[in-house]
């Protein structure tokens, strides 16, 4: 018998060794979850340095092709507010999204800054599921069209997802009759039901304030990671051991959270920048063109000039008399010719300055991305006086209740007690009359109770949502008819400290 040649005896060594030594198991790949959060428009931002879903998308498809274990997810607050959403209400984005290929995404406040009935048309156009556990319609049926969780598999593991929205909907944006519940006690709920479907591994995709997710995670030991939206700005916390991730807005950061798929739901979580260096993707820029191209040759024209800077940052709009804040409320008394028009300086976007000079329509779009109508109603000065003490009720938090107003003037001290805080309310001059009856302009978000502002429903409408004009529409027309426009601040807002 011939002896064995040197490489077939390794082989044959081997084939030994390979049966006496048991295998060891391969380690399962981590769930990559990608998400994002708060994204307003297609195109980037901070003069195009910064975010843009081209650029995400060129990220995005990046990981997927390295990635076994992939799911995209969006954290809510994609239809509204900005200035390509005033045009085409968000529709650009589900179509973004769309092509993005998100696997769910939890519904946020501003996707009912529309209403209800524009957003169930975003919905029927999506290719994704909405998902929301905590919000529901009239006859307490969940929001149509949406689900409260799925299951997904994922390299052999069943993942479930499910939907929370901040009960501040409510007021903070106009849901009509949708109602919102505690989340805590739908979670608890949820995730027995979610057990029996399969899932393994389940995660929150909230869109809630970070205390409300720590409060879930403290609350629901069975939630293994909460991928958030709400909040403007990245952060990550931990609670028991499990994380909760929120990547910032305005497509300027991709998260990256990865989790096991088996064992103990130790995530770990990396923020990537979505700038200039960033890859792009062809169709989505594409896309992205499509809809600048088209927004571009409304939105440019001028339609008039202002003398002075226009400032619409929140620490003005939303804390003192604001010229900007002026102009738009003498705007909306002229329209529907009321006594006194309060308008909530959160309603004015942009946070930034416009400098003297020409005004496009595009400005005026950005400032006013709402959709907001402009309305009137009749109520008694005693409603007024509530109506402002509601409106500095959150001074020290700029909050975005903040009255602007036109036709009346008001003294407050914002280090009183909440309820006494406005000092005097004068109306053309004259004390307000708490019994007396005035007419007021408002926006049709206010008039609905919307920042707190129930109040103004305690009189009689007297031009409603469906007959009044949209408020940048009132605002346009004010400015083309002017030319050149000067506001200034006039005494209107005082703080007395």
């Amino acid at each position: 018998m011939k002896p064995l040649k040197p490489p077939l005896v390794l082989a044959v060594l081997l084939l030994v060794i390979g049966l006496a030594v048991p295998a060891v198991p391969q380690q399962a790949p981590p769930l990559v979850v990608l998400h994002f959060n708060d994204d307003y428009q297609l195109t980037a931002v901070d003069q195009g340095k910064a975010g843009g879903l081209d650029r995400l998308a060129g990220l995005v498809r990046q990981y997927r092709a390295r990635e076994r274990c992939t799911l995209l997810l969006f954290a809510g607050d994609l239809i509204s507010p900005s200035v390509e959403s005033s045009v085409f209400k968000g529709a650009q984005l589900i179509d973004g999204l769309n092509l993005l290929g998100v696997d769910a995404a939890a519904l946020g406040n501003h996707e009912f800054d529309y209403g209800p009935a524009e957003l169930l048309k975003r919905i029927a156009e999506s290719k994704f599921p909405w998902l929301v556990a905590n919000a529901l319609f009239p006859g307490a049926r969940p929001f149509p069209s949406t689900r409260q969780f799925i299951v997904r598999s994922v390299c052999g593991t069943n993942v479930g997802i499910f939907g929370l929205i901040t009960p501040e909907t409510a007021t903070s944006s106009s849901p009509g009759g949708t109602w919102f519940v505690d989340p805590i006690p739908v979670a608890r709920v949820l995730i027995p039901i979610m057990r029996r479907a399969g899932a393994q591994r389940i995660i929150a995709l909230t869109h809630l304030h970070v205390e409300d997710d720590e409060r879930l995670l403290r609350s629901v030991a069975e939630v293994d990671l909460v991928i958030g939206g709400h909040e403007h700005d990245p952060l990550t916390r931990t609670v028991g051991g499990r994380l909760i991730a929120k990547a910032g807005s305005d497509a300027k950061w991709l998260g990256v959270t990865r989790i096991p798929l088996q064992g103990a739901p130790t995530a770990s979580h990396e923020l990537l920048t979505v700038d200039e260096k960033s890859p792009t993707d062809p169709a989505m820029t594409a896309l992205v063109k499509r809809y600048t191209d088209q927004l571009a040759r409304d939105l440019e024209l001028v339609i008039g000039e202002t003398t002075i800077s226009l400032d619409a940052r929140n620490q003005v709009v939303r804390q003192q008399e604001a010229p900007l804040g002026n102009y738009i409320a003498d705007a909306m008394r002229a329209a529907v010719s009321a006594d006194v028009a309060i308008t909530n300086g959160g309603g004015i976007r942009t946070n930034a300055v416009l400098p003297a000079g020409s005004i496009r329509r595009r400005d005026v779009f950005a400032w006013l991305p709402f959709g907001n109508v402009v309305v009137k109603a009749s109520v008694r000065g005693a409603a007024i006086r509530s109506a402002l003490e509601n409106g500095v009720s959150q001074w020290q938090q700029v909050g975005g209740r903040f009255p602007q107003v036109s036709g009346l003037s008001y003294t407050f001290n914002p280090d009183r007690t909440l309820g006494s805080r406005v000092l005097d309310v004068k109306v053309g001059g004259q004390p307000l009359d708490d019994n007396a009856t005035y007419t007021v302009a408002t926006n049709d978000f206010m008039l609905g109770g919307g920042d707190g502002y129930a109040m103004l429903r305690s009189g009689e409408v007297l031009v409603s949502a469906a007959g009044g004009p949209l408020m940048v529409t009132v605002v346009i027309e004010a400015v083309q008819r002017a030319r050149v426009i000067s506001p200034k601040v006039e005494g209107r807002i005082t703080i007395s400290r």
